[in-house]
């Protein structure tokens, strides 16, 4: 009698169990795998180089499963770009691309390996590195036109910014259009920078300083402006007419003290002259 009753009670506590263990599992989330690259697909990986410097690819991580590896640049095959000709070389079997001559500013752009001819399987965006150039020293007029032209080094030319200080150090400089206002005027330069070009209409006295230009990114450069006085120029050619004016006066008074002993001279042979 006790063992049928026991055997009941064991049957439901196992029965409650497994129902409870079902419940709390089927509660918990299950982790899906994630989804496999599509094959072909990459992410372009963004690079910058140092003008006049060397960089390389390296395309090995990829199997090549027997085929070739294909160069591109800008979805060309390098081998018939006139521009990379004899300056490349394919290491490693065609899977590394490395510049063996110095670099240039046309050197940027995409660069792409494929295998076999396939979709690229690594990209990389190539930018050189940009830093600024510009004279050290400007000297200007007062009232005459300033035009500061900031040359950039490294494609694709970035926009530059300008600042002015009172002092060679960039980090207390403020920007033109806080200081000079509307009289500052930028515009593309000659190569065809953004904003590589400031001009002042009439440059005054107190336009004087250092200016920075800073491309986006990039190194910047500065040139100390030195601003003279509009009569900076007449007071040389004032100061050479009174040289000559004393000169002359000079010669006057000597010419005339020299004149009169020898009119004296004259004048006593001429009366003893009489006297005989």
């Amino acid at each position: 009698m006790r063992r049928q009753f026991v055997m009941p009670l064991a049957l439901l506590f196992i029965a409650f169990g497994v129902s409870s263990y079902a419940q709390t599992a089927a509660s918990e989330p299950v982790a899906q795998p994630s989804p496999a690259p599509a094959p072909g697909s990459a992410d372009t990986t963004l690079i910058y180089y140092d003008v006049g410097r060397f960089f390389s690819f390296n395309c090995s991580g990829q199997a090549a499963d027997g085929g070739a590896y294909v160069w591109r640049k800008n979805g060309t095959v390098v081998e018939e770009l006139w521009d990379l000709r004899d300056r490349y070389a394919l290491d490693e079997g065609g899977a590394v691309f490395r510049m063996k001559v110095r670099t240039n500013e046309d050197d940027f752009g995409n660069y792409s390996c494929a295998i076999g001819g396939a979709a690229p399987a690594i990209t990389w965006e190539l930018r050189g590195r940009p830093h600024a150039k510009i004279a050290p020293n400007t000297n200007v007029v007062e009232g005459q036109k300033l035009k500061l032209q900031c040359k950039v080094v490294g494609k694709p030319y970035p926009a530059v910014r300008w600042s002015v200080s009172n002092s060679t150090e960039d980090a207390n400089a403020t920007d033109v259009a806080l200081v000079l206002g509307e009289r500052a005027v930028l515009a593309r330069s000659e190569q065809g920078v953004e904003g590589g070009e400031l001009v002042l209409a009439a440059a005054q006295r107190a336009d004087a300083g250092v200016y920075w230009c800073a491309p986006a990114g990039g190194a910047p450069a500065s040139t100390t402006l030195r601003v003279k006085d509009m009569y900076a120029a007449l007071w040389p050619f004032l100061g050479i007419c009174a040289e000559v004016f004393v000169l002359c006066a000079i010669i006057l008074v000597y010419e005339k003290r020299r004149t009169k002993p020898e009119l004296d001279d004259s004048d006593t042979d001429n009366h003893d002259q009489k006297k005989s």
